[in-house]
């Protein structure tokens, strides 16, 4: 429903102060209240230099937005042009540029090291996850084209690309990608039949759920299975509220149903055992590697899969039993979005592994799994395209929960809490035994279906 006049300008104005006031505000408290294993001495000369250079650079972009786009710096109430000149041919993004320089020098000149370390690259990535998972996708569907600037990077990468040879390893990344999402098969056993991507999911579960009991402890192993549980059920029940079910699918299951089961289920049992905060903290170091093993699933099921992609810039499936067919994108180019997201949490993997071994805090390590995942999942939903997947506000409802992450994992990283302990293989054959016994739950949950059935739950695919 459209806005009046004056309900639109108390909007922009609402809109304007939670980024021109609240989040920095916040970003402050953010920096005061979480800790890292760090220190760094004040530089006030630099950080005052930083900050004023930031602070030219971003009222220059939103003085180039008022004047060359007609309009307001807000995302929610765009300008009517696109504005390629000014401060826009030099700098990339020069709002979100200054805003970030603003942050490192103000955090300088404190001499903050969350700030510095912490505060700062994250807001850093924030800022690119809005660039590439909204802004850009809306510039070249509204106007055909995006600023490319002096500095950006797009001008030095390709050459470079090239040079590493880089731009042929994707090409055969790609290539494989693609073999992978049309291998979809099935063998039948009696009325069950059992697809060929089971032993992903059946993986998925089984290293996450070792890792989980790994990194926690023997002693910890029941409440990893429970919480292990909650997920499945979790994914299982909001896969059916989001997605429903369909002549070609009756059990969908949806990642933050999931991650939300978990999170639910430990905050629950926590004040009867206060260890579930360590418990919650390993499912955080699990997290990627799951997702990644998973996504592998995803591409030969087809789910969570592109909306049709620009040039040569994606995979095309032709598999019938492929969702992918289901959205009527069969034989079209799609964006290879699950090989997006595998690679994200690969990186995502590797910064809470360094988190762990330096036993930085445990809500340090959680809070930076759901920032650090919500980042790239808000990246890849901007390239999705299932038909049944909601648009609220101009964002898929994905993305939104993928915000919703992001405040979250802030929220939970200003909470004070124990280091992680150190790694050691003394729970080695629990989790050896934990992670078997989810190959197979997780295998048959996301693996095994009934296709002859019209019951909920039954059908995994076409």
């Amino acid at each position: 429903m459209a806005l009046s006049g004056g309900m639109k300008g108390v909007a922009k104005i609402l809109y304007g102060l939670l980024f021109v006031a609240l989040l920095p505000l916040f970003l402050v408290l953010f920096s005061t209240q979480a800790e890292i294993p760090l220190t760094i001495a004040r530089s006030p000369i630099a950080g005052a230099g930083l900050a004023g250079l930031g602070l030219v650079v971003m009222l220059w972009g939103m003085w180039d937005i008022w004047r060359r786009g007609e309009g307001l710096p807000m995302n929610a109430f765009p300008p009517r042009r696109l504005v390629v000149g000014g401060i826009y041919a030099v700098v990339p993004h020069p709002i979100y540029s200054g805003f970030v320089l603003i942050c490192l020098g103000v955090s300088l000149f404190y001499g903050s090291a969350t700030g510095v370390f912490l505060t700062t690259p994250l807001v850093a990535l924030s800022a690119i996850a809005l660039v590439l998972g909204y802004e850009r996708l809306y510039l070249l569907r509204n106007f055909g084209q995006a600023p490319h600037p002096v500095l950006g990077i797009s001008t030095p990468l390709g050459p470079i690309l090239s040079a590493l040879r880089l731009d042929r390893l994707w090409a055969g990344i790609l290539k494989s990608t693609e073999r992978l999402a049309n291998s979809w098969s099935s063998r039948r056993i009696g009325s069950a039949r059992v697809i060929n991507h089971a032993v992903f999911a059946g993986l998925a579960g089984g290293v996450g759920a070792f890792l989980v009991v790994l990194v926690a402890g023997r002693e910890q192993a029941d409440s990893a299975s429970a919480l292990m549980l909650a997920g499945v059920v979790g994914a299982a029940i909001v896969g059916q509220l989001l997605v429903g079910s369909s002549d070609g699918l009756s059990r969908p299951f949806g990642y933050f149903g999931g991650l939300l089961g978990i999170a639910i289920a430990g905050l629950v049992l926590y004040p009867f055992d206060h260890s579930m905060l360590l418990v919650l903290a390993a499912f955080a170091f699990a997290g990627p590697w799951t997702q990644a093993i998973g996504r592998l699933r995803c591409i030969v099921q087809g789910c969570c899969h592109g909306a049709p992609s620009a040039g040569n810039l994606g995979i095309v499936v032709n598999n019938e039993h492929s969702r992918v067919a289901l959205a009527g994108l069969s034989g079209k180019r799609i964006y290879p979005t699950q090989l997006y997201s595998i690679l994200g949490n690969l990186v995502i993997a590797a910064v809470l592994v360094g988190l762990w071994i330096v036993g930085a805090p445990l809500t340090l390590v959680g809070g930076m799994y759901l920032v650090l995942a919500g980042l790239v999942r808000f990246i890849e939903e901007g390239y999705r395209g299932e038909p049944m997947t909601k648009v609220v506000a101009g964002l898929h409802i994905y993305q939104w929960f993928a915000v919703g992450m992001l405040v979250a994992g802030l929220l939970v990283m200003m909470v004070d809490s124990p280091g992680a302990p150190a790694l050691g293989v003394s729970a080695l054959m629990p989790a050896l035994g934990t992670g078997l016994v989810f190959f197979v739950v997780c295998g048959f949950a996301m693996g095994v279906d009934f296709p002859e059935s019209q019951r909920r739950f039954s059908r995994l695919s076409g």
